[in-house]
């Protein structure tokens, strides 16, 4: 029962995984999947936003968040994590129902998501070429804080290094590091509120999420 739980909880995983990138898997407590629109949680997601799975894909590779789409195709923030909540439910019953989870199982896995989802659909894509790091903008300040070419850094990454031990091997403090981090990551979101595609309280949602993990991401290794 042990092993198929962690196979149910995975699929899970997988199918927050799929709402926003690596978000689902924060909600899941799994690294789960990494590519949007793909499998049966995009396939109800696109559906409410009256989007294709391949839609849905370009626009969250093009760096915009659910909510970002949500609005944009007219819908609403809250309809769109209604929409998650009952793909995942749907999907956790049938587990039950076939004895592959128990019911107190799944209920935490929906509290999970339900306290998560405002982070699921508010989350963007990692950059490419950067795993595990999130945002392109931080794969660039990252790399002129620290003094390396992206190729340098990405090489590093990949070798199972952190940030933090590149940053030490550099000579820079971690803490600039992460000043680095959260300068380039609020100047993003300083323009997306320009251009009104964030608020400003979503923007301090996002900045303050970030500073409460950016000790994680710093320390975190290439899996």
């Amino acid at each position: 029962m042990k092993y198929r739980s962690k196979k149910v909880f995975a699929a899970a995983g997988a199918t927050l995984a799929v709402a926003a990138g690596a978000g689902g898997a924060l909600a899941s407590g799994t690294r789960g999947a990494a590519d949007p629109a793909h499998g049966p949680g995009p396939v109800a997601i696109a559906s409410y936003l009256g989007l294709t799975p391949a839609e849905l894909r370009a626009q969250l590779r093009s760096g915009k968040t659910l909510a970002q789409i949500a609005l944009a195709q007219g819908k609403t923030v809250a309809g769109l994590e209604d929409a998650i909540y009952a793909d995942v439910q749907a999907h956790l019953d049938r587990a039950v129902a076939n004895g592959r989870l128990s019911g107190p199982q799944e209920q935490a896995m929906l509290a999970q998501l339900k306290a998560h989802v405002d982070e699921i659909v508010n989350h963007t894509l990692p950059a490419r070429g950067m795993p595990g790091h999130k945002r392109p903008a931080f794969a660039r300040a990252v790399a002129s804080y620290l003094g390396l070419t992206g190729t340098e850094l990405r090489t590093q990454l990949r070798a199972g290094k952190s940030l933090a031990q590149i940053t030490t091997a550099q000579g820079k403090s971690v803490d600039g590091l992460k000043a680095a981090i959260l300068a380039a990551a609020k100047s993003k979101l300083d323009r997306a509120v320009s251009d009104n595609r964030l608020t400003a309280a979503q923007e301090k949602t996002i900045l303050d999420r970030l500073s409460a993990h950016i000790d994680k991401l710093v320390n975190r290794t290439r899996p």
